[in-house]
C-alpha cells in the first residue's frame, strides 16, 4: 500500500497533504501511533507514523530533525494531528519535507488516530490478502501448465497474456529459451535485435543478482527507446536466469508478484530437468568408460547400447580430449577444494562445451572420463584440413573457456576410427597426445597425434613385407589368442607408449609394478631383445603399429 492509498481511507478524507508530495509513492507496511521523545529508535522503514506531537510542543523545531531520520530511516510518512498540542507545522519542517520527497500529512483536530491506524491497518491487511490469494492462483496456474507437460515455453506465454506485456526467458548462458509478444504489441518489433540489446546489457551486470532491475535500452542512432524490467531467479546451485518484461512493472504488485510465481515455478521445473540430466549423464559416462577401458567386449553390445548416444556404427571419429590445466591448484585458488563447487565448475566447463558443439558440429558425442572431458567428432576423412577444422573450432572453444570461467583448459586430438572398435585405440592416442603437451611444460595448448605421418608411410610398403616384419619382430606374440600372451603384449604396448616407465605403465593397466617388471622379462625371453636398447624399442614400437595396419 503507497502513501497515495493512504489518503484515500474514509477517515482521512479531510486530511490534506502538507508537504512531500513527490514522496506519495513511499510505501506502507505498517502504522506506528506515539508521542515518546526518543520516538525514532522505535521506528521501522515503510511504517507511517501518526502523532499529536506532544513531546514537541515545547519544541516544534524538533520536528525538522524527526522528519530528517525518519527519511534517513526509510519510513513511509508523518500524519500530524494539529489545533491540539501544536496550533500548526512549522515552515522549516514542512520545507524539508519537500526537500526530501517525505510526506507530511495534516490531520484534523476531530479526527481520532486511533480509529484512523486501525482503518489503514485494516486496508493493508486487506491488500496483502488479495495479493497473497493472486500469488496462490497464480502459481497454481503455472504449476498446472507443467503438471499437464505444456513446458516452460507456456509459462511465458500465459504470463505475457496475463501482464499484456512482451516476456522472454533467459537461461544462465543467457540463450533465448522461450518467448512471448501480446497480440496488442507493435509487430515491428525487431525481435532479434531486441534480445542481443537485451543479452549485451545483462552481461554488464554484477554476476549475482537480488530483486528487479529495471533500465532503459536507448539508441539515439536508430531512435530506439525500450523500457525493461530484469528478474533474476536461481535455475540451480549458484547460476541465475531471467525473466526479462518489456515494460517497467516495478510500480505494480500484481505484475510484480505474477512474475515472481512464473520464476518459481519455472525455477522447480529446470532443477527436475537438471537432475535427470545428471542421472543421464552419469550413465552415459560409465557406458562410454567401460567402452574405452575394454570392458564391453561384444561390438554388438557396443552398437546397441551407443545408439542411445548416437554412436554410430559406420561413421568414422575424431577423438578430442580436454582436461583442466594444473586443476589441483585451480581449486585450491578457487573453492578451497570444497567438493560440491568444483564439482559444479566442470559442470559448467561440460554445459559450456555441450552449448558451443551443439551449434556448430552435427551428430557429436561428449562425455567425461575421470579428469577428462572427451569429444568424438563424426567425419568423413581425416586430412589436413580435417586437421585444421578441428584445431580452429577447439582453439575457438578453449578462448571462450577462458573468457567465460578464467579457466585454462588443454587439448589433445588422437588419430582417426574408422570402425567403433578403433575407438578406445583413438582415445588412448589423444592422452598421448595431452601428455606430451605437459611433458613440454606447456599449457593451454592444443596437441595433436603425431604418429600418423608414420602409419601413412607405412601404408606404402607391400603387405607382404610388413607381415614379414611384424613376425619377425614378435615371434610368438604376433597374432597370438594365447591369454597369458595377450596380456604379454598389451604390457609391452603400454610400456613402450609411457617412454618405458614401469611405474606409469602399472598405474595405467591398474596392475603391481612387480607383474609389469616379470612381464617385460618374459617379453625379453620370448623375443630375445633387450628392451633398455633404444634401437630394439623403437623396432617394436614400430612393430606394434604396423600390427595396427594389418
Amino acid at each position: 500500500m503507497k502513501m497515495a492509498d493512504v489518503m484515500r481511507v474514509t477517515l482521512l478524507k479531510n486530511a490534506k497533504i502538507a508537504a512531500g508530495e513527490l514522496g506519495m509513492t513511499r510505501e506502507v507496511e505498517s502504522v506506528n501511533m506515539m508521542d515518546a521523545p526518543d520516538i525514532i529508535h522505535f521506528l521501522k522503514p515503510h511504517e507511517l507514523l501518526l502523532t499529536t506531537a506532544f513531546a514537541m510542543k515545547e519544541a516544534p523545531h524538533e520536528l525538522v530533525e524527526l522528519v530528517k531520520q525518519m527519511a534517513e530511516k526509510g519510513c513511509a510518512g508523518l500524519g500530524i494531528k494539529t489545533k491540539r498540542f501544536l496550533s500548526e507545522i512549522p515552515e522549516s519542517v514542512l520545507e524539508v519535507a519537500d526537500e526530501l520527497a517525505f510526506p507530511i500529512i495534516e490531520i484534523p483536530v476531530d479526527a481520532v488516530l486511533g480509529e484512523i491506524s486501525t482503518n489503514i491497518l485494516s486496508c493493508i491487511l486487506e491488500k496483502r490478502t488479495d495479493e497473497l490469494r493472486y500469488a496462490l492462483e497464480t502459481h497454481k496456474k503455472f504449476t498446472n501448465l507443467i503438471m499437464e507437460g505444456k513446458g516452460t515455453g507456456s509459462i511465458i506465454e500465459s504470463l505475457s497474456m496475463l501482464m499484456k506485456k512482451p516476456v522472454l526467458l533467459l537461461n544462465h548462458r543467457l540463450n533465448l529459451l522461450a518467448q512471448s509478444y501480446p497480440n496488442h504489441h507493435p509487430s515491428s518489433i525487431d525481435k532479434e535485435n531486441m534480445y542481443n540489446r537485451i543479452k549485451q546489457s545483462i552481461k554488464y551486470l554484477p554476476k549475482q543478482m537480488d530483486g528487479l532491475l529495471s533500465f532503459s535500452l536507448y539508441s539515439t542512432e536508430e531512435h530506439f527507446r525500450q523500457a525493461v524490467t530484469l528478474f533474476p531467479f536461481e535455475i540451480y546451485q549458484e547460476q541465475q536466469g531471467f525473466l526479462v518484461v518489456l515494460s517497467i512493472i516495478g510500480q505494480d504488485p500484481f505484475s510484480v508478484l505474477a512474475v515472481e510465481q512464473a520464476a518459481n515455478v519455472i525455477g522447480f521445473d529446470f532443477m527436475k530437468q537438471h537432475a535427470l540430466e545428471e542421472h543421464s549423464r552419469r550413465i552415459k559416462n560409465e557406458f562410454f568408460a567401460d567402452f574405452l577401458d575394454g570392458d564391453i567386449s561384444s561390438e554388438e553390445e557396443i552398437i546397441n547400447r551407443g545408439r542411445h548416444y548416437g554412436l554410430q556404427k559406420m561413421q568414422p571419429y575424431i577423438c578430442v580430449i580436454a582436461k583442466i590445466d594444473d586443476s589441483s591448484k585451480l581449486y585450491s585458488k578457487k573453492f578451497v577444494h570444497r567438493e560440491e563447487r568444483i564439482r559444479r565448475f566442470k559442470d559448467r566447463i561440460y554445459e559450456l562445451l555441450e552449448d558451443t558443439m551443439s551449434r556448430r558440429v552435427e551428430q557429436y558425442i561428449l562425455f567425461t572420463k575421470g579428469d577428462f572431458f572427451v569429444m568424438l567428432l563424426p567425419f568423413t576423412t581425416f586430412n589436413e584440413d580435417t586437421e585444421q577444422e578441428v584445431v580452429g573450432l577447439i582453439r575457438m572453444i578453449q578462448d571462450e573457456i577462458y573468457e567465460s570461467l578464467q579457466a585454462s583448459v588443454s587439448f589433445g586430438i588422437g588419430n582417426y576410427a574408422e570402425q567403433l572398435p578403433d575407438i578406445p585405440n583413438c582415445f588412448q592416442k589423444a592422452t598421448e597426445a595431452l601428455r606430451s603437451g605437459y611433458q613440454s611444460k606447456k599449457s593451454r595448448f592444443i596437441q595433436t597425434y603425431r604418429v600418423k605421418e608414420l602409419t601413412e608411410m607405412l601404408r606404402m610398403i607391400p603387405y607382404k613385407n610388413l607381415k614379414q616384419f611384424y613376425n619377425n619382430t614378435l615371434k610368438e606374440l604376433a597374432d597370438s589368442t594365447d591369454r597369458e600372451k595377450l596380456d604379454l603384449i598389451q604390457t609391452l604396448a603400454v610400456y613402450l607408449e609411457n617412454h618405458c616407465q614401469i611405474a606409469e605403465t602399472a598405474k595405467q593397466l591398474y596392475i603391481h609394478r612387480n607383474t609389469v617388471a616379470y612381464r617385460l622379462n618374459k617379453c625379453e625371453e620370448i623375443l630375445g631383445r633387450s628392451l633398455r636398447d633404444p634401437n630394439e624399442t623403437l623396432r617394436l614400437r614400430i612393430a606394434l603399429i604396423v600390427g595396427s595396419l594389418l
